[in-house]
């Protein structure tokens, strides 16, 4: 079975954590955190899709896998987190445990 059959399952495990993640990072801003976060996860989709079918099939190491995510950081710009007026900080902080999310979410779902 590929990654993109999985997609949903994905999704699921990626939602699970996002909010203790968003909690623990940004405080009172869960709502804005949520929503740049499942922004980066739309702009990025294909390529997650891509790169989850290429680990699942072991075309591409864990930590291929990991670098390429990581790689996308630019695009997780947070947006409704700046609007609101969050410390740089503070959002660095959430989108480096946002790429780790995925990252972990996509490891669980594969079974690594």
């Amino acid at each position: 079975m590929s990654f993109s059959d999985l997609w949903d399952n994905f999704t699921g495990t990626f939602e699970g954590g996002l909010e203790e993640l968003a909690r623990n990072t940004v405080g009172d801003a869960v709502e804005q955190a949520r929503a740049d976060s499942r922004a980066f996860l739309e702009r990025s989709r294909e390529s997650l899709r891509r790169w989850g079918d290429a680990l699942a099939q072991g075309t591409i190491s864990k930590d291929d896998f990991e670098f390429l995510v990581r790689g996308q950081k630019d695009l997780a710009q947070m947006h409704a987190l700046k609007a609101v007026g969050l410390a740089v900080t503070k959002i660095e902080r959430f989108r480096t445990g946002l790429l780790s999310l995925i990252v972990n979410s996509v490891f669980t779902t594969v079974g690594l």
